[in-house]
């Protein structure tokens, strides 16, 4: 549903128009039940362009299902793998079309290349729904004044995941290590866990407290701001200042307004998701229609889905949610009637009284930083909370929902929601799996449960070396010396700068330019001139250069373990992983011992005192990635009967890395994949790819995501 910025007549469509258009109509009647598996996809919030969210999904998905397919574990040949067929990146219905071809079950049997006949063949279309273009959005001023109220409603929920994540989580590890009978086997002893247990919460405690100052100050401050930034634009000098980013942020909250306060604008998603299901119901016939959705997408597609149609009409057999704002955003509201919303329920009655081929499971991915989706999805507070408590300490659960996936993006509060597709281990390929069908066998358990482990480790490793990163930019400028050496980089920096201007001709010469252009970047190139903004300079360039180098490294060390089948022993990676870990944290709490040293000035023993306690909490940082809870799977629960007899809530059974490693099933996998590389040998051909995704990494660190 398009609506037209003003009524015009038809123009009479000229002869290749019409040419076209009978193409395209035989082209999809072609295409008609021509393909096994469909998977229709829903962006969230923000003003996406063309085949935005159809290239950000289909790439790392067909990218995963060849890697999968192409295994030698269960037989893989060089003729297996994905194959591109169409890529239609600017139709009106932009549409990826592969076909996947896999070892069947004699080669996943014996490990060994079968013949062709015993291939599973699948041909597979991707589309893409997209709303952005299907309605008038609302002005500025509407806009803002909605987001007032949605803003507090945001912050509330933010602050409860919040603290879940920072102190429950904690305290509930503190309460299960302390009540564990000694019969139970421990990882580490009862009084290094307490230890552990209660600096972990004491400082999760603090930080959690200095968050919700901060977030709820924001707030207060935005209350009354938010409505007066539409007439303010009508100031000049104000609208050239701020309009590009006022314009930003309404591109990227606009059509959540809309969806929650025009009925009508909010059908038009809707009408735009029914499409992309009964076009992609034509191309399967009889097979599987999957729909994805990210964000206010899920939202739309929920209730699209389950209020509207019927799934089985549509062939939808499965539902996958990431990052989804279903809670918040909820249905649309219409004056004078009630905003309740049980998409739980409703999901739960379509399947009722449908053949189990047909009914639609429902997969829920939630980052633990994320604060859009902001944990489970349920059809009360209190059942959002127990199926929360169940991802991480599994136990009693009455409340009915989804299979709950807690994952790991990037362990960094407000980036969480926007990354989902890079997050290969936990949300790709457990969606690529699912779209290669129940004819491709499952990974080991033991084996997929230390792939989630290490990649948990790494990702927590990412979230401490950013903050150590904080620590040491915010304090390093300031010591003794170091603003001298910096101030001596950046004269290097200008002098080379000054340089190249002199070089060229019809300006300043070389003896002339080099000075000039160090005077007038003087405010960091003089090595006394140390001031709040040189300062504040220096801290962000240290602080940019280390973040860098830290996206380098843990996007050298994802790819190698998430892409070369990992043929290494998981304690030499975590050694191999730890390295950066270990260099951040010393270096940040190096540079707060010798601040405290030439700020302070504290006699030698209160410096030794200094020295022993923050040598303790050093440690107490790097190991906390390697001993902190790691979210399990909870397991859909949809039996209204079921409600009254709670059960054990647990999809996967915890695990110990140390024993997972032990298993006599992830010893032969990891055997089998040595097995099967080069003749050179495992272990060169892993540095080699170490080598080679540096350098991969070196040339397109700058280039944008997708």
């Amino acid at each position: 549903m398009r609506i037209a910025p003003s009524p015009a007549a038809p123009a009479p469509a000229s002869p290749i128009d019409a040419n076209a258009d009978a193409d395209a109509r035989d082209a999809a009647a072609s295409d008609a039940g021509t393909f096994d598996r469909a998977l229709v996809v829903v962006h969230g919030m923000g003003n996406a362009y063309r085949s935005q969210i159809l290239l950000e999904w289909a790439e790392p998905l067909l990218g995963r299902m060849d890697w999968l397919a192409r295994d030698k574990v269960i037989g893989a040949a060089e003729r297996h793998g994905v194959e591109i067929h169409e890529s239609d990146l600017s139709g009106e219905l932009p549409m990826v079309t592969a076909t996947v071809r896999y070892p069947g079950p004699r080669a996943q049997a014996s490990g060994e290349a079968s013949d062709p006949d015993d291939d599973v063949v699948l041909k597979i279309a991707i589309l893409e729904a997209r709303w952005s273009e299907s309605f008038v959005p609302m002005s500025r001023g509407q806009v803002f004044q909605w987001a007032v109220v949605f803003m507090w409603r945001t912050l509330w929920r933010v602050l409860d995941l919040f603290l879940g994540t920072m102190v429950l989580v904690p305290w509930y590890t503190l309460v299960r290590h302390w009540t564990k009978s000694p019969a139970e086997p421990r990882e580490l002893p009862k009084a290094v866990d307490l230890v552990i247990d209660l600096v972990r919460l004491t400082v999760c405690c603090v930080a959690f407290a200095v968050t919700w100052v901060f977030l709820v100050l924001l707030a207060v401050v935005l209350t009354p701001i938010l409505p007066l930034i539409s007439p303010l634009l009508l100031i000049p000098w104000f609208k050239n200042v701020a309009q590009g980013v006022i314009d930003g942020v309404i591109e990227s909250i606009g059509d959540v307004a809309a969806w929650k306060q025009r009925p009508l604008r909010a059908s038009a998603m809707r009408l735009v998701v029914r499409n992309a299901l009964t076009r992609a119901k034509e191309l399967v016939g009889d097979g599987d229609v999957h729909l994805f959705a990210h964000s206010q997408g899920a939202a739309v597609a929920t209730f699209t889905l389950f209020e509207e149609l019927e799934p089985s009409d549509y062939n939808v057999t499965r539902l996958t949610t990431v990052g989804a704002a279903v809670v918040l955003l909820g249905r649309e509201q219409w004056l004078g009637r009630p905003d309740e919303y049980t998409p739980v329920a409703r999901w739960i009655e379509r399947n009722t009284g449908v053949d189990d081929d047909r009914k639609v499971r429902w997969a829920n991915h939630w980052a633990i930083w994320d604060p859009f989706s902001a944990g489970p999805i349920a059809d009360s507070a209190p059942g959002r909370r127990e199926r929360w408590r169940n991802a991480y300490f599994p136990g009693r659960a009455t409340a009915m929902g989804p299979e709950e996936h807690a994952v790991h993006n990037t362990s960094q509060p407000f980036l969480d929601h926007s990354v989902y597709f890079e997050n290969t281990v936990q949300v790709v390929e457990p969606t690529a799996r699912l779209l290669l069908g129940p004819e491709f066998p499952a990974a080991p358990a033991s084996v997929s449960y230390v792939e989630n482990r290490l990649s948990v480790i790494d990702k927590k490793s990412l979230g401490t070396n950013l903050l150590a990163s904080v620590v040491i930019a915010a304090i390093l400028p300031g010591l003794p010396g170091v603003y001298a050496l910096f101030a001596t980089l950046a004269s290097w920096i200008a002098g080379a700068i000054g340089f190249v201007i002199g070089v060229f001709p019809g300006g300043q010469d070389v003896e002339e330019a080099v000075p000039a252009a160090i005077a007038s970047a003087s405010i960091v190139t003089d090595p006394e001139g140390l001031g709040p903004w040189s300062w504040l300079i220096a801290s962000g360039f240290t602080l940019a250069v280390l973040i860098w180098l830290n996206q380098v490294l843990s996007t050298v060390t994802r790819r190698s373990r998430e892409w070369d089948r990992c043929p290494i022993e998981p304690r030499h990676w975590l050694v191999l992983s730890s390295i950066p870990r270990a260099a951040y944290v010393a270096g940040a709490f190096l540079c707060v011992w010798f601040a405290i040293l030439a700020w302070a000035k504290p006699p030698l023993e209160w410096l030794l005192v200094d020295a022993v306690i923050l040598l303790i909490g050093a440690v107490f940082v790097f190991v906390e990635p390697l001993y902190s809870p790691v979210p399990v799977v909870v397991a859909a629960r949809v039996d209204a009967d079921e409600a009254r007899t709670p059960t054990i809530a647990a999809a996967t059974t915890p695990m110990k890395l140390r024993d997972a490693v032990r298993t006599e099933e992830f010893r032969r996998d990891l055997a089998a994949r040595r097995r099967l590389l080069s003749p050179q040998g495992w272990r060169a051909r892993l540095w080699a790819r170490w080598f080679h995704a540096w350098r991969a990494t070196t040339v397109t660190a700058d280039e944008p995501s997708a």
